[in-house]
Order: C-alpha cells, then sequence, then structure tokens
C-alpha cells in the first residue's frame, strides 16, 4: 500500500478542492476515478455524503483494504480554485505531473487561492446587489440603496466569516445588517420601498444556488448529497429569515408605517432593457466574488445576459413563466458543456453563474419570511420558487445530457478509431485525457470501474 499514499493524498486534495470549490457530486466521483485508474488503481471506491468524501481501495484476498474518510463541506463556487484544480488534474492525467508535483501544487491552492480579498470581494457583490435591484424593476435611488446595503452587508458577512462563527448566524447578521442599512438608507432619501433594497443587497445569500444544486443532484441520482444542500438550503434563508425578522422588529420602532419592509414577488418579469442590464451586472459580480478574472468575466457575464434573454424572448412569445424558464434553462444548459473546455471550467460552474439572474432564491426568501409575518400569498410565492427551481435543474440538466451525449458520441468514434478492438466507457476511458473528465456524465451513480482486459466497462 505503501506504492499508493502518495496517490491516495492527492486523491483526497483533489475531493476537497472541487467540493469546496463547489463542484458536483458526479464531477468529484469522476474526476477521482479518473485520477485512480491512470494511477493504477483499478478498485477503488468514491462515496460523496452530506459532508464527508469516502476514499476506499479493495486491493484483492491477500492485502487489507484501505479506506479514509474526509470531512467536507461544500461551499460557493470559487472560479479561480476551480480552474487551478482542473489544471492540475489535467496535468497529471496527461503524465506531465507527478502525484507528488500535483499535492503540491494544491497545497499552494489552498493556502491562496480561495481567499478573495475584500475589495474584490466588495465590488462583486455591489455589482449583485445593482444588478437583482434592476432585474426586479427599481429606481435608480433604490439601486443606489442596493449598492450601499450590499457593500455592508458583506463587510459584516466577511467578519462573522472570518470569526468562525456557524453559518446560521453568518446568515443572521447579514439579514439584520440589510434591513438596518435600507432603513436608514430610506429616512435620509425618503424612500419607502425598503423591501427591494434588502432583498437585492441579500441576493449573493440566497437560497437559489443551493436549491437548485440539490434538485440538480437529486435528479441525477444523488440523494444523500442532494438531501445535505437542502439542508444547506434551508439554514442559508433560516439565518436570513430570522436577521431579516429581528431588523425589521428594531427598525419599525423608529420609523413610519409606510415603509415597505415585505414585498412579495412572482415569477413575472417585465419585458424592458432593465432585466438585461440587471442579468449582466448580476453574472459579472457573482463572477468577481467568486474569483473570476480577465476574460473570464467577460464570458459569465455574457452567459448571464444570455440566459436573461432567451427567458425573455420565450416568455414574450405566449408560453407560461415556468415553461420559459425550463426552455431557457435547456438551451442554456446545452451551451455550457461546448463552452467547458474552452474556459476549463465546468460547465455546472458556468451554468451556476448563467442561471443566477434566474434563480428564484429571493422568492424563496421573500415566502419564508411572508409565511412567517402572515403575508398573503407568501405560500403561494414559496411553491412557485419550488416550481422554477425544479424547472431551471430539469432544464438544464436536459441541456447538459443532449449536447453531452452527442459529444460522448463524437467521442466514442474517435476513440474506437484509435483503439480499435477495445470497448469505450465514457464513466472511464482508457486515454486519460482530461476533456473526458470535464464532460459531465448522466449514468447511475457510480462508484468504481473494474478493468475486462480489453478497456474500460
Amino acid at each position: 500500500m505503501t506504492h499508493y499514499v502518495e496517490t491516495y493524498k492527492f486523491l483526497s486534495l483533489v475531493g476537497d478542492s472541487l467540493i469546496r470549490s463547489g463542484a458536483s457530486s458526479a464531477s468529484t466521483t469522476k474526476t477521482l476515478l479518473g485520477i485512480s485508474t491512470a494511477a493504477g488503481l483499478t478498485s477503488v471506491t468514491v462515496s460523496v455524503t452530506m459532508g464527508q468524501l469516502i476514499i476506499s481501495d479493495s486491493r484483492g484476498e491477500n492485502q487489507l483494504p484501505y479506506t479514509e474518510i474526509f470531512e467536507v463541506t461544500p461551499a460557493g463556487l470559487d472560479i479561480q480554485w476551480r480552474s487551478k484544480t482542473e489544471d492540475t488534474v489535467q496535468r497529471f492525467l496527461t503524465h506531465q505531473i507527478s502525484a507528488a508535483e500535483g499535492i503540491e501544487l494544491l497545497e499552494q491552492e489552498q493556502s491562496s487561492l480561495h481567499s478573495l480579498s475584500w475589495t474584490w470581494s466588495m465590488l462583486g457583490f455591489g455589482l449583485l446587489g445593482i444588478g437583482f435591484s434592476q432585474i426586479i424593476g427599481a429606481t435608480w435611488i433604490t439601486a443606489l440603496g442596493a449598492l450601499i446595503s450590499s457593500l455592508l452587508v458583506s463587510l459584516v458577512y466577511s467578519w462573522v466569516n472570518f470569526a468562525r462563527a456557524p453559518g446560521l448566524f453568518r446568515f443572521a447578521g447579514a439579514g439584520f445588517t440589510a434591513v438596518l442599512s435600507a432603513t436608514v438608507f430610506s429616512m435620509l432619501t425618503a424612500t419607502t420601498d425598503v423591501a427591494i433594497i434588502v432583498v437585492s443587497s441579500l441576493a449573493a445569500y440566497l437560497a437559489g444556488i443551493a436549491a437548485y444544486a440539490a434538485a440538480q443532484d437529486s435528479i441525477t441520482g444523488w440523494y444523500l448529497s442532494a438531501l445535505g444542500r437542502l439542508m444547506d438550503a434551508i439554514i442559508c434563508t433560516a439565518g436570513l429569515v430570522t436577521g431579516v425578522s429581528v431588523g425589521i422588529g428594531v427598525s419599525r420602532l423608529f420609523v413610519p408605517d409606510n415603509l415597505i419592509f415585505i414585498k412579495l414577488l412572482d415569477a413575472e418579469t417585465e419585458v424592458s432593457t432593465d432585466p438585461i442590464v440587471g442579468a449582466a451586472l448580476v453574472s459579472l459580480g457573482f463572477a468577481i466574488s467568486c474569483g473570476g478574472r480577465k476574460w473570464q468575466l467577460l464570458v459569465l457575464a455574457a452567459t448571464g445576459v444570455a440566459a436573461q434573454a432567451t427567458y425573455l424572448l420565450i416568455t414574450n412569445l405566449g408560453l407560461s413563466p415556468h415553461a420559459a424558464t425550463a426552455l431557457a434553462a435547456l438551451i442554456v444548459g446545452g451551451a455550457c458543456v461546448l463552452l467547458a473546455k474552452p474556459m476549463k471550467l465546468t460547465s455546472n460552474a458556468i451554468m451556476t453563474v448563467s442561471f443566477l439572474p434566474l434563480f428564484p432564491g429571493m422568492m424563496i426568501y421573500q415566502g419564508m419570511l411572508g409565511t412567517l409575518f402572515s403575508v398573503e400569498g407568501a405560500l403561494g410565492t414559496l411553491g412557485q420558487a419550488l416550481l422554477i427551481t425544479y424547472c431551471l435543474s430539469a432544464g438544464g440538466t436536459a441541456g447538459q445530457y443532449l449536447v453531452s451525449e452527442m459529444m460522448w458520441a463524437l467521442r466514442r468514434a474517435q476513440f474506437k478509431h484509435s483503439h480499435p478492438g477495445q470497448t469505450y466507457s465514457k464513466v472511464m476511458v482508457d486515454e486519460y485525457n482530461a476533456q473526458d473528465i470535464i464532460l459531465p456524465v448522466f449514468s447511475k451513480p457510480f462508484s468504481k470501474v473494474e478493468s475486462d482486459g480489453g478497456g474500460q466497462r
């Protein structure tokens, strides 16, 4: 077993990096199995569950099995960390570096890349706040309030996160800060629609992304990780609602009754240029806050605009918002697969940024908050949010599936031409080429690959 100690450590570091930078369970499992097979380990089992990464190797009757369990908490998308990890994996699979060199590169990444500066983080969140306020039809003065409130919320959240407080308290602090800053801004500017400022400044922390990831993991058969992501979405929203509720209670002691703290949203979006501009700012801001740089920012902002424009165009043709969401997600999901290789990001990572303007996180938050304050129609809003989440997940996954299957067919033809007589499998390929790792796989959850002597099955 000592011969493979470095490989096991490399596997654990890659798995940790992928999960903590926002990779799906399927993508993580597939990548680790690819590394194992490339290193000569053909009996490795990988399991991604709620907060755990389990790597096992059953080597045969004469050798003891090896199992290691790692505590790993899924986090948000980190573009730079994810890109560097994918690059390291590609270099290992194409035999440019050894496992020891890969370990050194990943340890350097973990100590530097995912610690974004507060300046970049605040800039991204500020653009996010302005963008979401434009999507939901804010005036310029309300958009200014969303910008200021977003910056303050970002500072408080970063400080509480730096203090290593539990997630519930981080989100509660963000919600409380959003309400107080929006209230003070409204008193200084005579703006009454505090709700738009609050929800826009909290857009980066809403549960839309976690809910989407949970739905997608469920659709593709990864039920345990889906449950973990669902719990993360619930805790996130519960923390925000708690902080906002306390903030509203405190603010109402000092402000007039005409201030609007709760405003329910629906699935309808007015067809105008504001949602397009808002989508560009949202995707750009999110990409910046997630570590995107240079040309990546322009491409990711363009994908957000494309998703929003496609949705508005389809809606304008007479389809219902839910059908338009599913069809737009299908188109954009397929396009993200095509963009994955040139951008050196998995299609799920690109989809996360692209779909952010369409995520129903605001509706989930407003539905839960409205239910707490007995606002009429709040449960209906929450139901709409869950339906939109399903439409986004099902549509995006279908788009990925259709395009990836087409690309797998092309790879199969290429493989058979280069390796006549060998069996091709999209779960694990004899050619250890990173372009196969970055393509999504929609098979039932797989854990290991066994050699049949003539390829992989």
